[in-house]
C-alpha cells in the first residue's frame, strides 16, 4: 500500500508537488544548489533559464579539471557529472540530470575553443529567490515533522507580495475530511521572520479550526495594484514592483526594471517590512522537537 504524502511544495499557479523533505538551499553550499537546480528544472519550467545559467558556472568550476580532452566532448561532460554525483555519500539528484548539466555547459564549450575564461562564482541567489517566491512549503501533521494522529495543516510562506490565500483554501478544501486546524506562518528558515498571517477580521491563522478557516476570507499580502497614476514620488516604481509580485513574478524580474538598483532594493525592503509588520506575533506552540528544516 502506497503511503499518502504528508509534505508538499505548492507552486504559485496552484500545482501541487508531493515531496519527502522541503526544499531549501544555502548560497554557499554548491551541492544544495545543484539539488535545487534539479528541483526547479523538473517542477518550474519558467525558471529553466536561471537554472541553465547556474549549471553553466557550476560545470565550469566543478567539472572543468576532470575532463580529459582539451576540446569540449559532451559525453565526457556527462560522465564527469555522473561520477561527481555517484561519489557523494548522499543523493543530490538523479544521474540522468547529468545530460542537462552537459547541455548547459556553455563556458566549457568556449574554453574548448581556446578562449580564456577566468574563475566563475557559483552563485545560486536567483534560484533561491525563485524558489522562495514561487513555492509554498506545506506539511500535514506538524510544522516540521509529521506526527501520527495530528490533524494540523501548516503552510510556511517565504514569498513577498503574493496572495496565497486562494491556493491554500483550494488545497484545504480538497483535503477537508482529514484536517482539524490550519496554520499559515512566515517561514523562519528562509525569511528570518516567524509571525502568523491573519484573516480579514484579524484572527490569526494559528491552529485555526478548519470550519472557521473555510468560512472566512483572507490575504497573505498587503500589497495592492493601483491603476490610477499618483503624484507621490516613486509611485511608478512601487506600483511596478507590486504588480510584478502580485502576479507571481520573481525578484530577478524586478532587477530588470529600468531604475537604479538601489531604489529597487530599498523599495523591496520597504515592502518586506510593511508585509511583516502586519503579521501577528505568536508563542511557540509546536508539539514536536525542533530540528533542521525539511
Amino acid at each position: 500500500m502506497t503511503a499518502q504524502p504528508t509534505a508538499w511544495m505548492i507552486r504559485n499557479d496552484g500545482a501541487v508537488i508531493p515531496i519527502v523533505a522541503h526544499i531549501y538551499a544555502d548560497r554557499n553550499e554548491p551541492d544544495e544548489l545543484l539539488a535545487l537546480a534539479h528541483f526547479l528544472w523538473e517542477h518550474d519550467p519558467n525558471s529553466r533559464g536561471i537554472v541553465r545559467e547556474f549549471l553553466d558556472r557550476w560545470s565550469f568550476e566543478t567539472l572543468g579539471k576532470s575532463l580529459p580532452s582539451r576540446t569540449f566532448v559532451r559525453d565526457e561532460a556527462i560522465c564527469a557529472a555522473q561520477a561527481y554525483l555517484a561519489a557523494k555519500p548522499y543523493r543530490i539528484c538523479p544521474e540522468t540530470f547529468s545530460e542537462i548539466i552537459a547541455d548547459s555547459a556553455l563556458l566549457l564549450r568556449r574554453r574548448g575553443r581556446g578562449e580564456y575564461i577566468g574563475r566563475q562564482r557559483i552563485d545560486g541567489r536567483d534560484m533561491i529567490d525563485t524558489l522562495n517566491q514561487r513555492f509554498l512549503r506545506v506539511r500535514y501533521g506538524g510544522r516540521y515533522n509529521t506526527v501520527l494522529g495530528c490533524g494540523d495543516m501548516y503552510f510556511r510562506v517565504s514569498s513577498l507580495g503574493f496572495d496565497w490565500f486562494p491556493i491554500t483554501r483550494a488545497f484545504v478544501t480538497q483535503r477537508a475530511e482529514s484536517i482539524a486546524t490550519v496554520t499559515i506562518v512566515r517561514d523562519l528558515e528562509s525569511t528570518g521572520c516567524e509571525k502568523y498571517y491573519a484573516d480579514l477580521a484579524g484572527h490569526a491563522y494559528r491552529k485555526m479550526p478548519i470550519t472557521d478557516f473555510l468560512a472566512g476570507s483572507g490575504r497573505t499580502t498587503v500589497l495592492t495594484c493601483r491603476t490610477t497614476p499618483q503624484e507621490t514620488p516613486g509611485w511608478d516604481l512601487s506600483s511596478r514592483i507590486a504588480e510584478t509580485l502580485l502576479s507571481g513574478g520573481s525578484v530577478r524580474e524586478l532587477r530588470r526594471i529600468r531604475a537604479n538598483c538601489g531604489r529597487v532594493r530599498d523599495a523591496l525592503e520597504k515592502c518586506r517590512c510593511v508585509e511583516e509588520d502586519n503579521l501577528i506575533e505568536g508563542e511557540d506552540d509546536r508539539d514536536e522537537t525542533r530540528r533542521s528544516p525539511d
